[in-house]
């Protein structure tokens, strides 16, 4: 564990050498760099692990800290640095250099064009180096150095075409998405330091413990900034507008920015202060009311997406919100494996989605494929066992027995309207995950034109397969006295699992009807009215984007051309006029006539001897 921070130095000295010589470096070399990089830092991690599993005592929470050096003083508030790692930093440790490993070797075999490998490899370094340095610092003002990190990485990764205007664009957007939602990580930050006069996490925990009231306002404040400025980096809604721009950049990119690092960065600060969050009920029942909002969003725009990255994104997005869920009911445990389900799950359905794109020759649309079920076989049975996952499959995929805790235990803390929207949230993504199985492998052929891909690029695939199965629905993660376990009460556990299954099962029987074998009945229904508005909301994404040009740039464009003319400066016009036309009025009394200063000094004189005797 003493070469801990080479993991953070080393992919910030890759990314800084790719960045100034990756142009002139082969394109084999790069991969090279890149992929001994991630290596470098996943030995690093096993290194780690071995050391740190020698060194657990039962019963005893293992807590190791480097200090590196001081970095700032200012009168009593001095900022160090150093690197601490516990159970819950080597997880995501773990989790980063593992699926980080597998989509750099993924864009080896993927990514062609030499400009594109360099700038994925160097922007790719800058990220990894930036979410290790959230996971492994203990103050919250170093960290806030990785979460800006994130932020440019995410901006260089979206924009890598950035010559194609949309794309430029969509990266300004991400940027300035995630840089409003630090606005209130950082007011959370000054609270928490105005509150307890440190910033040094397990201080901050130990501090609010003993000397803050539970659901006290300044609790609530501080949980509330804390969250929202999460909220953005996992993009929950309505802050999910930088997640969906992450499908203009490649594919490697796409599954690094939804997978595993910046949607991880949100998740480990709630995390992390997790018995903080503990000390406010409100802000949790906040957490949970977002999470409904971002499934029901989510879920509903992905039924309607033609658009292959869309609808993956989209599903992402709903899985996401199930990660919250586990927060808002106090299963912070449970939540570490929901997002190890996620991580493996939206990792397999990104590259698996990338092969079937770069086969179809870049078409991205299913509306003009179909019946490719004879053509690539095995692709068809990789997104067949990702529906299972996705539907989780009764008793056999680790997502049944994972998002059944969580919906179980909203429903056993009155929670219904919010557990019925979590069954509903399954029964959607369901759908989602069908309907492009079924537009893509079945229907009529319309392309037969097909690029070959290498067969490495299906040895992350397989791997990650494994995990999605009901082997693995509880890892033994070592967050003993880190993170607040809570008792899952599983009274009426088989009844729910039971309801869990037809859940599941009518989803695959409305996917028959709608998709597989759709009837003239069928087609009336979609036809009403009714369905037709909704479907329109849905491609509309709810009109967000309508709402927010109104709501903010729409007055914001307002206000730039009327501050084009500088108001001020008209004012300032009319006093200088005013200025030069009393100047002009004392000039002209200035005569040279003795007769005509007398008379004004003795009606002055006049005037004020009236102002003393009458006021």
């Amino acid at each position: 564990m003493n070469l801990l921070y080479l993991t953070i130095i080393v992919p910030l000295f890759s990314f800084l050498v790719l960045v100034s010589l990756g142009r002139h470096i082969r394109s084999i070399n790069v991969i090279i760099i890149g992929i001994t990089t991630m290596l470098i830092i996943a030995l690093i991690t096993v290194f780690s692990c071995i050391d740190f599993s020698s060194n657990t005592v039962p019963d005893m929470t293992l807590v190791y800290t480097r200090p590196l050096w001081n970095w700032f003083s200012v009168g009593d508030f001095s900022v160090p640095i150093s690197l601490t790692l516990d159970g819950l930093s080597l997880t995501f440790l773990a989790l980063i250099s593992f699926f980080g490993f597998w989509v750099y070797f993924f864009a080896a075999c993927d990514l062609t064009s030499k400009k594109d490998i360099y700038t994925f490899y160097a922007y790719s370094n800058l990220l990894i180096a930036s979410i290790l340095t959230i996971i492994l610092v203990n103050n919250l003002f170093v960290m806030l150095m990785g979460w800006e990190g994130l932020s440019i990485s995410a901006y260089l990764l979206i924009g890598i075409y950035y010559k194609q205007p949309r794309n430029g664009y969509a990266a300004v957007r991400a940027f300035v998405i995630m840089h409003l939602t630090d606005i209130f990580l950082i007011i959370g930050i000054f609270l928490l330091y105005q509150t307890l006069e440190t910033l040094n996490i397990r201080d901050v925990l130990t501090q609010a413990h003993d000397n803050l009231a539970v659901d006290s306002d300044i609790i609530f404040w501080i949980t509330l900034m804390l969250f929202l400025g999460a909220m953005g980096k996992s993009a929950l809604f309505p802050m999910h507008s930088w997640f969906a721009e992450t499908t203009l950049a490649p594919m490697p990119a796409m599954a690094l920015l939804q997978s595993s690092t910046v949607i991880l960065a949100g998740v480990y600060l709630v995390l992390r202060l997790s018995d903080l969050f503990m000390m406010s009920s409100d802000v949790l029942a906040i957490i949970a009311m977002i999470s409904s909002l971002t499934i029901l969003f989510a879920s509903t725009i992905a039924l309607v997406q033609y658009d292959i990255k869309r609808i993956v994104t989209y599903i992402n997005l709903t899985q996401i919100s199930y990660l919250f869920y586990a927060f808002s009911t106090k299963s912070w445990s449970l939540s570490l494996n929901c997002l190890i389900n996620y991580v493996v799950t939206s990792t397999l359905l990104i590259l698996a989605s990338s092969i079937l794109i770069k086969k179809c020759q870049g078409e991205r649309d299913i509306s003009k494929l179909g019946g490719l079920i004879k053509t690539f076989p095995m692709l068809y049975a990789i997104f067949l066992l990702i529906m299972l996952s996705l539907s989780a499959m009764p008793w056999v995929s680790s997502s049944f027995y994972i998002k059944g805790d969580i919906i179980l235990g909203l429903m056993t803390q009155d929670k219904l309207i919010l557990g019925t929207i979590g069954l509903f949230g399954i029964l959607l993504s369901s759908l989602g995950i069908w309907r492009l199985i079924s537009m893509v492998f079945y229907r009529k052929q319309k392309q037969y034109d097909f690029t070959k891909t290498k067969w490495l690029s299906y040895l992350p695939i397989f791997i990650l397969l494994i995990f999605t199965t009901a082997l693995f629905i509880y890892f033994p993660l070592p967050t003993q006295g880190i993170i607040p376990i809570a008792e899952l009460d599983t009274n009426g556990q088989l009844p729910f699992q039971l309801l869990l299954a037809a859940v599941t099962g009518l989803s695959f029987l409305i996917a028959y009807i709608l998709y597989a074998h759709p009837n003239s009945e069928v087609q009336e229904i979609l036809n009403t009215p009714m369905v037709k508005f909704l479907l329109r909301l849905c491609n509309s994404d709810w009109h967000y984007d309508y709402l927010l040009h109104t709501l903010f740039v729409k007055p914001y464009v307002y206000l730039a051309h009327f501050l084009k003319k500088d108001p001020l400066a008209f004012w300032d016009n009319w006093i200088m006029r005013g200025i030069k036309k009393v100047n002009a009025f004392t000039v002209d009394l200035e005569n040279g006539q003795i007769r005509w200063y007398m008379v004004s000094m003795v009606i002055g004189s006049i005037f004020i001897l009236m102002l003393l005797i009458f006021i």
